[in-house]
């Protein structure tokens, strides 16, 4: 690694050690706050809460009768807002129904407000404000919510008709996230980008040098404006792997901030419940990192994660950490790991993310993605659940909920949120409600599964 890098890592580490006596505070207090939210006079004998993803309303009781307490459900902000400032009162009727369905049967619902699907007027009224990549394609399926602050007060009225709409206060937690599946990166590389890298960061206000009252007062101004990833020069002069660092630090600063400003937002708008941090995958290690600094961001095996900031042991750091911010690991049974699957050991705690050995870093490259995620949680002081990857990305077979269930206990995890609910009742190997059931009696007697 450059010095640079080295010193941004020391100065990571002494964010961590004066954070550490408020993390645990933090802790602490989230895990309160989810008790009190839970509510039902059961809730204080269960250890792990558990749940499923797009939960049916017509399965709803069948879920809490084997054991779940939690839901899940979505909103279209396409559907709710369909023209600037006019909501669809038929869609609200039916989000309130559905949520309605889901309370009345003792679930708690966590819902994904729908950042991830914006109203086709929005590309339209901000073309300028999409996230743009170094070769000019733009990306409009998720809203620019890092460069662009005129994005961001569509989005705040949005949230703000929400509230008054359904009421924020009825939902248990509220998912967050930046790029088109609602985690915790930037989009994805567009098909046109040479090398399947696309760094989103060349629309105008990200580019724009110095104060540009378009792009967030809390985002700093491009370190370089005009330089490209891949380029060895900058204005006629040599362009230094210290400089490509910093660049790529002001990179993720920036992509982190559209975190922090979304639960800044729902404190402002009186929201007490959790505040759900996904985090997608291992992403990449430190040595990635490094090669890539080496080589100007251009092509490396693993650009694609780069450019979309996946480097969790750098920016979950960055997360702000507020009493009810928790982190979601999307990654349970994904396959990864040697072997597949495997769960947390004691001895991972002697492991530093953001400071691996070579040797180290071989043995944790044979993690599971949740075993990592979860090691960069607990050193940053984030209580942290789980999701299942779903089988789209992973097929299920026997036995896999009890591989969660074992991931779940070993890695320390509140909790457990199946995707999806449709597969406890269509045939999914693997993944029946009895399945489940069974998986979470044992969990919550303190045994393995």
């Amino acid at each position: 690694m450059t010095d640079h890098s080295r010193s941004g890592g020391a100065l990571r580490r002494s964010h961590v050690r004066r954070w550490v006596a408020y993390a645990v505070v933090a802790a602490v207090v989230a895990a309160v706050v989810s008790f009190i939210r839970l509510g039902s006079p059961g809730d204080h004998h269960e250890r792990y809460f558990f749940g499923t993803l797009q939960t049916s309303p017509r399965t709803a009781r069948a879920d809490k009768a084997h054991g779940m307490r939690m839901a899940h459900m979505t909103v279209s902000w396409e559907r709710f807002e369909p023209a600037p400032g006019q909501v669809d009162q038929h869609y609200v009727a039916m989000l309130e129904r559905k949520l309605r369905m889901l309370r009345d049967a003792g679930l708690h619902v966590e819902v994904g407000v729908g950042l991830n699907t914006p109203p086709s007027w929005l590309s339209s009224r901000y073309p300028e404000d999409a996230f743009t990549d170094q070769g000019g394609a733009r990306f409009t399926s998720s809203p620019n919510l890092v460069f662009s602050q005129e994005i961001r007060n569509e989005v705040e009225g949005y949230l703000r008709r929400l509230d008054q709409e359904i009421g924020l206060a009825k939902f248990w937690a509220i998912r967050i996230g930046v790029n088109s599946s609602g985690e915790f990166t930037y989009p994805p590389p567009a098909a046109s980008a040479r090398g399947a890298m696309s760094y989103w960061a060349f629309d105008r206000h990200a580019q724009a040098s110095g104060a540009d009252p378009g792009r967030p007062a809390t985002v700093p101004p491009n370190p370089y404006p005009g330089w490209r990833p891949g380029q060895l020069t900058y204005q006629g002069a040599p362009f230094t792997t210290s400089q490509v660092s910093r660049w790529y630090d002001w990179y993720l600063a920036a992509l982190a901030d559209a975190v922090n400003w979304q639960t800044r937002l729902y404190e402002t708008l009186g929201y007490h419940g959790l505040m759900l941090v996904l985090i997608p995958g291992g992403g990449f290690f430190p040595s990635d990192l490094s090669a890539a600094v080496q080589g100007h961001l251009g092509q490396t095996a693993n650009g694609g994660l780069i450019s979309r900031g996946a480097g969790f042991f750098r920016t979950i750091g960055l997360v702000q950490h507020r009493p009810t911010v928790q982190l979601v690991s999307t990654a349970l049974v994904d396959g990864s790991g040697t072997p597949r699957n495997n769960g947390c050991q004691p001895s991972d705690g002697t492991v530093v993310p953001d400071a691996l050995a070579p040797g180290a870093e071989a043995r944790v490259r044979a993690w599971s993605s949740v075993r990592w995620i979860s090691r960069i949680a607990a050193r940053e002081g984030f209580p942290i659940s789980g999701e299942s990857a779903g089988p789209h990305v992973a097929p299920y077979y026997p036995g896999v909920m009890s591989e969660a269930g074992r991931q779940l206990r070993s890695c320390g995890l509140t909790g457990l949120m199946w995707a999806f609910d449709s597969n406890l009742y269509d045939g999914t190997p693997g993944s029946s409600l009895g399945d489940y059931a069974s998986v979470i009696a044992t969990l919550q007697r303190g045994a393995a599964p």
